[in-house]
């Protein structure tokens, strides 16, 4: 078989980039941040740029359950109500993981929204939000030793300047069978929810 008919049957698969930054017309590269951390009194500001589903999923091992997800969809291709869609309970971390890698897609490709994870017994909050950054509020000093165990550095960073973020046809049926997959409780975005400072 020719080289020329291996490249004409290959199926070309798009990459769907959720957070750019610089050339705005060259939407297909990703900002990368590296792996960095801020630290505050109380709390951590984690710049992660691939793989922020399974940083969250660890940094889980440092609350308690039970948790519960408020989606803040700031964004709709489809005409979906914005705003904070509350979950039920997860009891275990299992439960949340589980949901969270059935949407890593979606979560880790696109911008139109937030996730917070908070815990019952407001011991802890993490927010991944649509600069793919992860805030965690908590037991600072256990995601300062967990997040140095992978090898983050620690230094001061702020969101690039100028920067997009790409909401994606693709991601449109996420989107849809997200916000049925409960029976959430919705409430109104508030101002800080858009934001790019």
């Amino acid at each position: 078989m020719k080289l020329s008919r291996i490249f004409k049957t290959k199926k070309a698969t798009k990459k769907l980039v959720k957070f750019v930054a610089g050339d705005l017309n060259n939407p297909e590269i990703e900002f990368n941040y590296g792996k960095i951390f801020e630290q505050s009194d109380n709390s951590i500001k984690i710049a992660t740029s691939k793989n922020q589903i399974e940083l969250l999923s660890d940094l889980l091992n440092d609350l308690e359950p039970p948790f519960y997800i408020l989606y803040v969809l700031v964004v709709s291709r489809i005409g979906q109500k914005l705003g904070r869609y509350q979950s039920p309970i997860f009891e275990t971390k299992k439960e949340l993981t589980k949901f969270l890698n059935q949407y890593r897609k979606y979560f880790e490709t696109d911008a139109r929204h937030h996730i917070w994870i908070g815990t019952v017994e407001n011991t802890g909050l993490l927010v991944y939000d649509q600069h793919n950054v992860i805030f965690a509020y908590g037991n600072v000093e256990n995601y300062r030793n967990r997040l140095n165990k992978n090898k983050y550095k620690e230094q001061n960073f702020t969101f690039p300047v100028p920067h997009g973020h790409l909401y994606h046809e693709e991601n449109d049926k996420y989107e849809r069978s997200i916000l049925k997959e409960f029976d959430w409780e919705i409430f109104p975005l508030q101002e800080n929810d858009i934001y790019d400072e």
